[in-house]
């Protein structure tokens, strides 16, 4: 769906130095955890400061039965041992307040956006650090093995002209195609074979909540990203040259 106006409102309500505020599921403040204490602006705030910026985006719905039949996968299911076995590594570093495992289904269409914003920036003309996005997969177990709503909203908003041109909602007519060159492309990556044989472990630092993710494939812009590139795997996606049979996309 095109969304040809949308609002965003930003507002800053405090800061952390060298751990940036990993961002909720559902956006709440009260639900983002640090591994460092967030200092407030000012004690006893009564005002915060905002900025209002006006924009365009996409919204993709997906499937909710085709994602519960793939997520019945004898391959999908170790690929997710694997992931939460990254996952609990990576959450050792915030001394008991990591942030919560936010399920299969959020990393598949987490790899997805990214994956489209890459490809949407080279037909639209905006540059990719100006797209952003805002996933949504709510999970209600740890294991990603039920979830509320599956969708991704891709958009551009900005105070001065980009952003209000028309050129995101313009490729909505031509999403197919979209879909199909960025899945094309993430099929061999530059940095393969060694992207596609990397596996979450205890020595890769923030790497260790990835599968199949790098700067030449998954990775953009973290002014993009809403979690700072965390959760990424296009392993979830299309099948690479590691083998796994665990893609959501059969081409």
């Amino acid at each position: 769906m095109a969304v040809h106006r949308l609002r965003e409102v930003s507002c800053l309500h405090g800061f952390t130095r060298f751990e940036a505020a990993p961002t909720s599921a559902d956006g709440e403040i009260e639900d983002v955890h640090l591994a460092v204490s967030g200092a407030p602006l000012s004690r006893d705030a009564d005002w915060l400061p905002a900025i209002e910026q006006f924009g365009e985006g996409i919204f993709i719905h997906f499937d909710d039965e085709a994602i519960a039949r793939w997520l019945q996968g004898e391959a999908m299911r170790r690929r997710n041992e694997k992931l939460l076995a990254g996952y609990g590594h990576w959450q050792k570093r915030f001394a008991g307040k990591a942030p919560q495992y936010p399920g299969i289904p959020y990393v598949l269409l987490h790899s997805i956006s990214h994956a489209l914003m890459a490809e949407i920036a080279v037909e639209c003309g905006y540059p990719a650090s100006s797209l952003k996005e805002r996933v949504y997969a709510l999970s209600g177990s740890r294991g990603g093995s039920e979830f509320d709503r599956c969708g991704i909203l891709i958009y551009t908003a900005s105070a001065g002209a980009q952003g209000t041109l028309g050129g995101l909602v313009a490729t909505a007519p031509r999403f197919a195609s979209i879909l199909l060159g960025a899945l094309e492309r993430l099929r061999i990556c530059s940095n393969d074979p060694v992207c596609a044989d990397h596996e979450p472990d205890d020595r890769s630092g923030d790497r260790a909540t990835h599968g199949a993710a790098c700067h030449g494939c998954l990775l953009i812009a973290e002014t993009s990203c809403e979690i700072r590139n965390l959760f990424l795997d296009r392993s979830l996606l299309v099948q690479t040259m590691a083998g796994e049979d665990a893609a959501f996309f059969r081409m």
